[in-house]
Protein backbone atom coordinates (compact mmCIF):
# COMPACT_ATOMS: atom_id res chain seq x y z
CA UNK A 1 0.00 0.00 0.00
CA UNK A 2 1.01 3.76 -0.75
CA UNK A 3 0.86 5.14 2.82
CA UNK A 4 3.72 2.31 3.49
CA UNK A 5 6.01 4.83 2.02
CA UNK A 6 5.97 6.95 4.61
CA UNK A 7 7.21 3.84 7.12
CA UNK A 8 9.84 3.05 4.76
CA UNK A 9 11.32 6.79 4.70
CA UNK A 10 10.92 6.59 8.85
CA UNK A 11 12.04 2.74 9.01
CA UNK A 12 15.21 3.07 6.79
CA UNK A 13 18.20 1.72 7.93
CA UNK A 14 20.34 0.38 5.30
CA UNK A 15 23.91 0.54 7.20
CA UNK A 16 24.97 1.95 10.18
CA UNK A 17 26.25 5.28 8.77
CA UNK A 18 26.14 8.86 10.66
CA UNK A 19 23.32 11.12 9.08
CA UNK A 20 24.55 14.19 7.75
CA UNK A 21 22.28 17.41 6.86
CA UNK A 22 20.84 17.03 3.19
CA UNK A 23 21.21 20.62 1.39
CA UNK A 24 17.44 19.70 -0.74
CA UNK A 25 13.70 19.74 1.16
CA UNK A 26 12.94 16.64 2.71
CA UNK A 27 9.89 16.25 0.32
CA UNK A 28 8.84 17.29 -3.36
CA UNK A 29 6.09 16.82 -5.11
CA UNK A 30 6.41 17.18 -9.11
CA UNK A 31 3.91 16.65 -11.55
CA UNK A 32 4.61 13.86 -14.28
CA UNK A 33 6.71 14.88 -17.42
CA UNK A 34 8.54 17.72 -15.42
CA UNK A 35 11.93 17.45 -14.28
CA UNK A 36 13.73 17.81 -11.09
CA UNK A 37 17.32 17.77 -9.89
CA UNK A 38 18.36 17.07 -6.11
CA UNK A 39 21.58 18.36 -4.30
CA UNK A 40 23.67 16.38 -2.62
CA UNK A 41 26.09 17.74 0.10
CA UNK A 42 29.31 15.44 -0.62
CA UNK A 43 31.43 15.46 -3.88
CA UNK A 44 35.05 16.93 -2.77
CA UNK A 45 37.56 14.86 -5.26
CA UNK A 46 39.09 12.82 -2.20
CA UNK A 47 36.11 11.15 -1.40
CA UNK A 48 34.08 8.54 -3.37
CA UNK A 49 30.20 9.26 -3.67
CA UNK A 50 27.13 7.44 -4.43
CA UNK A 51 23.19 7.87 -5.37
CA UNK A 52 20.57 5.42 -4.26
CA UNK A 53 16.86 4.88 -4.82
CA UNK A 54 14.70 2.98 -2.64
CA UNK A 55 11.07 2.34 -3.44
CA UNK A 56 8.43 0.58 -0.84
CA UNK A 57 9.27 -3.03 -0.42
CA UNK A 58 12.42 -3.10 -2.15
CA UNK A 59 15.83 -3.02 -1.27
CA UNK A 60 17.82 -0.01 -2.35
CA UNK A 61 19.52 0.80 -6.03
CA UNK A 62 22.70 2.31 -6.63
CA UNK A 63 21.87 5.19 -9.32
CA UNK A 64 25.79 5.65 -9.86
CA UNK A 65 29.14 6.79 -8.18
CA UNK A 66 32.30 9.05 -8.67
CA UNK A 67 34.87 7.16 -6.68
CA UNK A 68 37.76 9.55 -5.62
CA UNK A 69 39.32 10.91 -8.12
CA UNK A 70 37.11 9.26 -10.81
CA UNK A 71 35.26 9.98 -13.62
CA UNK A 72 31.26 9.47 -13.07
CA UNK A 73 29.09 5.80 -13.69
CA UNK A 74 25.67 5.71 -13.89
CA UNK A 75 24.27 2.22 -13.49
CA UNK A 76 22.78 0.99 -17.00
CA UNK A 77 19.23 0.66 -15.61
CA UNK A 78 19.44 4.46 -14.54
CA UNK A 79 21.09 5.86 -17.64
CA UNK A 80 18.72 4.35 -19.77
CA UNK A 81 16.14 6.75 -17.96
CA UNK A 82 17.87 9.60 -18.86
CA UNK A 83 19.12 9.96 -15.27
CA UNK A 84 22.36 12.08 -15.34
CA UNK A 85 25.11 13.87 -12.73
CA UNK A 86 26.42 17.12 -12.72
CA UNK A 87 28.93 18.64 -11.01
CA UNK A 88 27.24 21.91 -8.54
CA UNK A 89 29.29 24.57 -6.65
CA UNK A 90 32.52 22.93 -8.14
CA UNK A 91 32.49 19.98 -6.51
CA UNK A 92 28.88 18.55 -4.96
CA UNK A 93 27.46 16.31 -7.37
CA UNK A 94 23.60 16.47 -7.90
CA UNK A 95 21.17 13.81 -9.53
CA UNK A 96 18.73 15.20 -12.12
CA UNK A 97 15.82 12.96 -13.24
CA UNK A 98 14.07 14.23 -16.78
CA UNK A 99 10.49 13.51 -17.66
CA UNK A 100 9.12 12.53 -14.27
CA UNK A 101 6.67 9.27 -14.47
CA UNK A 102 4.87 7.99 -11.62
CA UNK A 103 7.52 4.91 -11.20
CA UNK A 104 10.20 7.70 -10.65
CA UNK A 105 8.52 8.05 -7.24
CA UNK A 106 10.61 7.03 -4.22
CA UNK A 107 13.16 8.20 -1.67
CA UNK A 108 16.43 9.38 -2.87
CA UNK A 109 19.69 9.86 -1.14
CA UNK A 110 23.28 10.08 -1.44
CA UNK A 111 26.26 8.97 0.79
CA UNK A 112 29.99 9.70 1.02
CA UNK A 113 33.07 7.18 1.28
CA UNK A 114 36.45 8.44 3.05
CA UNK A 115 38.76 6.11 4.22
CA UNK A 116 36.80 3.68 6.66
CA UNK A 117 34.10 6.46 7.03
CA UNK A 118 30.74 5.99 5.11
CA UNK A 119 28.09 9.00 6.00
CA UNK A 120 24.61 9.64 4.24
CA UNK A 121 22.49 12.30 3.58
CA UNK A 122 18.89 12.52 4.72
CA UNK A 123 17.93 12.29 1.90
CA UNK A 124 14.13 12.92 -0.38
CA UNK A 125 10.70 11.89 -0.73
CA UNK A 126 10.00 12.44 -4.02
CA UNK A 127 6.14 11.94 -5.33
CA UNK A 128 5.27 12.24 -8.48
CA UNK A 129 1.97 13.44 -9.46
CA UNK A 130 -0.75 12.68 -12.16
CA UNK A 131 -3.09 15.19 -14.50
CA UNK A 132 -5.46 12.64 -14.23
CA UNK A 133 -5.16 12.25 -10.50
CA UNK A 134 -7.90 13.94 -8.03
CA UNK A 135 -6.48 17.22 -7.19
CA UNK A 136 -6.15 18.03 -3.86
CA UNK A 137 -4.00 20.70 -1.60
CA UNK A 138 -2.41 20.39 1.92
CA UNK A 139 -2.24 24.05 3.84
CA UNK A 140 -0.22 24.34 6.78
CA UNK A 141 0.87 27.78 9.06
CA UNK A 142 4.66 28.47 8.14
CA UNK A 143 5.46 29.36 12.11
CA UNK A 144 3.42 28.37 15.05
CA UNK A 145 3.48 30.89 18.16
CA UNK A 146 5.46 29.20 20.79
CA UNK A 147 3.74 28.06 24.13
CA UNK A 148 3.16 25.28 26.45
CA UNK A 149 0.59 23.57 23.95
CA UNK A 150 0.10 24.41 20.59
CA UNK A 151 -2.25 23.03 18.14
CA UNK A 152 -1.24 22.02 14.97
CA UNK A 153 -3.34 22.75 12.04
CA UNK A 154 -3.82 21.00 8.44
CA UNK A 155 -6.31 22.20 5.77
CA UNK A 156 -6.90 19.75 2.98
CA UNK A 157 -8.41 21.16 -0.12
CA UNK A 158 -9.54 18.16 -2.80
CA UNK A 159 -12.37 16.29 -5.04
CA UNK A 160 -13.02 13.27 -2.51
CA UNK A 161 -14.51 13.21 0.66
CA UNK A 162 -12.74 13.13 3.77
CA UNK A 163 -13.68 9.52 4.60
CA UNK A 164 -11.66 8.15 1.69
CA UNK A 165 -8.10 10.55 2.79
CA UNK A 166 -5.86 9.62 5.08
CA UNK A 167 -3.87 12.05 7.13
CA UNK A 168 -0.59 11.44 8.75
CA UNK A 169 1.73 13.86 11.10
CA UNK A 170 5.37 14.02 11.06
CA UNK A 171 7.99 15.50 12.77
CA UNK A 172 11.45 16.64 11.28
CA UNK A 173 14.37 17.72 13.51
CA UNK A 174 18.20 18.68 12.48
CA UNK A 175 19.83 15.67 14.51
CA UNK A 176 17.46 13.22 13.00
CA UNK A 177 18.42 11.39 9.94
CA UNK A 178 14.51 11.00 9.23
CA UNK A 179 11.06 12.33 9.89
CA UNK A 180 9.43 10.30 12.60
CA UNK A 181 5.37 9.99 12.52
CA UNK A 182 3.43 10.66 15.83
CA UNK A 183 -0.18 10.50 14.72
CA UNK A 184 -2.33 9.51 12.57
CA UNK A 185 -5.57 10.41 11.38
CA UNK A 186 -8.02 8.41 14.14
CA UNK A 187 -5.97 10.70 16.30
CA UNK A 188 -6.62 13.82 14.52
CA UNK A 189 -9.81 15.81 15.40
CA UNK A 190 -10.95 17.86 12.28
CA UNK A 191 -13.68 19.36 10.43
CA UNK A 192 -15.00 19.07 6.81
CA UNK A 193 -17.19 21.51 4.67
CA UNK A 194 -18.62 20.46 1.49
CA UNK A 195 -19.30 22.73 -1.53
CA UNK A 196 -20.30 22.41 -5.08
CA UNK A 197 -17.29 20.41 -6.15
CA UNK A 198 -14.96 20.60 -3.65
CA UNK A 199 -14.23 19.37 0.24
CA UNK A 200 -12.26 21.19 2.28
CA UNK A 201 -10.94 19.47 5.96
CA UNK A 202 -9.16 21.07 8.83
CA UNK A 203 -7.34 18.87 10.82
CA UNK A 204 -5.84 19.65 14.51
CA UNK A 205 -3.81 18.00 17.21
CA UNK A 206 -2.83 19.81 20.09
CA UNK A 207 1.20 18.69 21.12
CA UNK A 208 2.60 19.71 24.29
CA UNK A 209 5.82 21.50 23.73
CA UNK A 210 8.35 20.24 27.03
CA UNK A 211 11.34 20.58 25.79
CA UNK A 212 13.76 21.05 22.54
CA UNK A 213 12.97 17.32 21.91
CA UNK A 214 9.59 18.51 21.02
CA UNK A 215 10.82 21.23 19.26
CA UNK A 216 10.94 20.87 15.01
CA UNK A 217 8.97 21.37 11.60
CA UNK A 218 5.93 19.30 12.13
CA UNK A 219 4.56 18.18 8.64
CA UNK A 220 1.24 17.12 7.54
CA UNK A 221 0.45 14.14 4.55
CA UNK A 222 -2.38 13.50 3.18
CA UNK A 223 -2.70 9.84 1.28
CA UNK A 224 -5.50 9.76 -1.62
CA UNK A 225 -5.64 7.87 -4.96
CA UNK A 226 -2.53 6.39 -4.85
CA UNK A 227 -0.38 9.30 -3.65
CA UNK A 228 1.17 11.25 -0.94
CA UNK A 229 1.13 14.79 -0.68
CA UNK A 230 2.68 16.32 2.48
CA UNK A 231 2.45 20.00 3.63
CA UNK A 232 5.06 22.92 3.43
CA UNK A 233 5.71 22.23 7.54
CA UNK A 234 5.26 24.38 10.45
CA UNK A 235 7.61 24.99 12.62
CA UNK A 236 7.80 25.14 16.70
CA UNK A 237 9.88 26.54 18.82
CA UNK A 238 10.03 26.02 22.51
CA UNK A 239 8.21 29.27 24.29
CA UNK A 240 10.03 32.76 24.51
CA UNK A 241 10.13 34.36 28.16
CA UNK A 242 7.27 37.00 28.60
CA UNK A 243 7.75 40.01 30.33
CA UNK A 244 6.34 39.73 33.79
CA UNK A 245 3.03 40.72 35.00
CA UNK A 246 3.29 44.33 36.41
CA UNK A 247 1.46 42.69 39.72
CA UNK A 248 3.73 40.06 39.89
CA UNK A 249 7.03 42.61 39.88
CA UNK A 250 4.84 44.76 42.37
CA UNK A 251 4.29 41.54 45.18
CA UNK A 252 8.10 40.65 44.50
CA UNK A 253 9.34 44.11 45.44
CA UNK A 254 6.62 43.90 48.00
CA UNK A 255 7.69 41.39 49.38
CA UNK A 256 11.65 42.42 49.18
CA UNK A 257 10.75 45.70 51.53
CA UNK A 258 8.88 42.84 54.55
CA UNK A 259 11.73 40.94 54.61
CA UNK A 260 14.54 44.24 55.15
CA UNK A 261 12.16 45.62 57.50
CA UNK A 262 11.59 42.31 59.21
CA UNK A 263 15.46 42.03 59.55
CA UNK A 264 15.83 45.49 60.76
CA UNK A 265 13.75 44.96 63.61
CA UNK A 266 15.04 41.68 64.94
CA UNK A 267 18.52 43.64 64.61
CA UNK A 268 17.31 46.00 66.36
CA UNK A 269 16.02 44.01 69.23
CA UNK A 270 18.91 41.82 69.36
CA UNK A 271 21.15 45.13 69.84
CA UNK A 272 18.76 46.16 72.94
CA UNK A 273 18.32 43.27 74.48
CA UNK A 274 22.10 42.40 74.77
CA UNK A 275 22.67 46.18 75.43
CA UNK A 276 20.31 45.74 78.65
CA UNK A 277 22.02 42.28 79.37
CA UNK A 278 25.07 44.22 79.60
CA UNK A 279 24.30 47.18 81.62
CA UNK A 280 22.11 44.28 84.31
CA UNK A 281 25.05 42.40 84.40
CA UNK A 282 27.47 45.51 85.09
CA UNK A 283 24.74 46.23 88.26
CA UNK A 284 24.91 43.25 89.34
CA UNK A 285 28.33 42.84 89.63
CA UNK A 286 28.80 46.41 91.19
CA UNK A 287 26.60 45.50 94.00
CA UNK A 288 28.34 41.34 94.35
CA UNK A 289 31.82 43.53 94.34
CA UNK A 290 29.96 45.81 97.08
CA UNK A 291 28.29 43.36 98.73
CA UNK A 292 31.88 41.55 99.12
CA UNK A 293 33.91 44.76 99.97
CA UNK A 294 31.47 45.37 103.29
CA UNK A 295 31.58 41.58 104.37
CA UNK A 296 35.17 42.17 104.23
CA UNK A 297 34.95 45.42 106.29
CA UNK A 298 32.41 43.96 108.92
CA UNK A 299 34.98 40.71 108.97
CA UNK A 300 37.67 43.02 109.81
CA UNK A 301 35.97 44.92 112.54
CA UNK A 302 35.18 41.75 113.95
CA UNK A 303 38.48 40.12 114.03
CA UNK A 304 39.40 43.47 115.40
CA UNK A 305 37.20 43.56 118.41
CA UNK A 306 37.84 39.80 118.93
CA UNK A 307 41.41 40.55 119.22
CA UNK A 308 41.00 43.51 121.74
CA UNK A 309 38.90 41.40 123.98
CA UNK A 310 41.29 39.32 124.13
CA UNK A 311 44.22 41.20 124.66
CA UNK A 312 41.55 43.14 127.94
CA UNK A 313 41.07 39.95 129.24
CA UNK A 314 44.70 38.87 129.79
CA UNK A 315 45.66 42.46 131.13
CA UNK A 316 42.57 41.35 133.87
CA UNK A 317 43.99 38.15 134.49
CA UNK A 318 47.57 39.42 134.84
CA UNK A 319 46.26 42.27 137.78
CA UNK A 320 44.48 38.97 139.76
CA UNK A 321 47.59 37.80 139.79
CA UNK A 322 49.24 40.44 141.03
CA UNK A 323 47.03 41.18 143.57
CA UNK A 324 46.58 37.53 144.88
CA UNK A 325 50.48 37.62 145.25
CA UNK A 326 50.41 40.79 146.97
CA UNK A 327 47.91 39.58 149.60
CA UNK A 328 49.28 36.32 150.17
CA UNK A 329 53.07 38.14 151.16
CA UNK A 330 51.29 40.29 153.45
CA UNK A 331 49.92 37.52 155.52
CA UNK A 332 53.12 35.98 155.99
CA UNK A 333 54.48 39.08 157.68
Amino acid sequence: MTPLWILILYLNTITPAQAADFSGPLFLSVKSGEHITLNCPFGPLQTSVFWYKQRAGEMPKKIGKRLAYKDIDISPEFKMLGFKFEMTDGENISLTIPHLKKEDGGLYYCGKSFMDNFILARGTYLTVTDNRDVNFMVLQRGVLDSGASVTLQCSVLSESRAAELQVLWFRAAPPQSHPQIIYTHHNSSHQCESGSSTHTCVYNFTKNILSLNDTGTYYCAVALCGKIIFGNGTQVQLASVKSEDPVVICLAVALGVCVVVIFAHITTCTWRNCEYFTVKTYDSVKNTMKEAANQNRDAMELSFAASHVNKRQRKTERAQDNVYTEVIYSSVS
